[in-house]
């Protein structure tokens, strides 16, 4: 009973770890998802990843408040892997939520079934797209992956909270508003020499209605360029999922 109890307590670790990252994780942790297929799916990993750890699990504290701190330990750890995920599909959802202003479709807002908010219609296009380019490269592995290397790099019961972990958060929070900028660089500059020349146009031509003109060339100008503009947001999207490992394992080095 003292083996199993042992074994019990070092896949609870294991189980809220992996299943705090799959919550705040973008993809697995999806609205969509059943409740019972996430649970399912943080408990085939936990019980995977048990016989790996098992021979190196921590020694379970015998009263019950340093085994309490020692689970939230674990789960704010989890929490912050995942959120630092999730930081990059928020870049790219604010992304279209910029282009969509900037194209007149700040009006225009559909529900996001991810944080049950009203989002920008492009910003929600390019989220999904985003998802689905993760997918087929195969891109939820790294997540995977990193979650199995924090267990070399911070063992079960090792978890140390300190301050250079939060200013890593937020500095990764920053980096949301360059992500956003460097996707929407190509319809924000379109746009904004749309806007100067109509500008231009209706000092030269008073009695031409520059509102009922513009408009529609924005739309129009606005789609054409984030279609022309797709193969780059692959390329950039790819570049910022391999910064993305090099930030993940940092973060994980810096609770060990």
């Amino acid at each position: 009973m003292a083996y199993w109890l042992d074994q019990f307590h070092i896949f609870l670790l294991i189980l809220l770890r992996v299943s705090a990252l799959l919550i705040v994780a973008p993809i697995f942790g999806h609205r969509l998802l059943l409740g019972r297929a996430k649970i399912g799916l943080a408990a085939m990993i936990s019980f995977v990843l048990l016989p790996l750890l098992a021979a190196r699990g921590p020694v379970v504290p015998p009263s019950l408040l340093p085994y309490a701190l020692m689970m939230v330990r674990e789960v704010i750890m989890g929490l912050a892997l995942g959120f630092a995920v999730l930081l990059l599909f928020v870049g790219v959802q604010f992304a279209g939520q910029l282009a969509g202003l900037e194209m007149g479709f700040g009006i225009i807002n559909v529900i996001d079934p991810q944080s049950q908010e009203e989002v920008s219609l492009i910003g929600q296009f390019l989220n999904t797209l985003a998802i689905l380019t993760v997918l087929v490269t195969d891109g939820h592995h790294l997540i995977l992956r990193g979650l199995c290397a924090s267990f070399d790099i911070v063992p079960l019961g090792a978890v140390h909270l300190r301050p250079p972990m939060m200013a890593e958060l937020l500095a990764l929070s920053g980096q949301v508003f360059v992500i956003a900028v460097k996707i929407s660089a190509p319809v924000l500059v379109t746009l904004l020499l749309i806007t100067v020349a109509l500008g231009v146009l209706a000092r030269t031509v008073p009695q031409m209605n520059v509102f009922m003109v513009g408009f529609p060339v924005q739309v129009a100008a606005g789609l054409v360029v984030l279609l022309a503009s797709m193969p780059l947001f692959q390329v950039l999207l790819r570049q910022l999922w391999t910064d993305l490992e090099r930030n993940f394992m940092t973060l994980v080095a810096l609770f060990a």
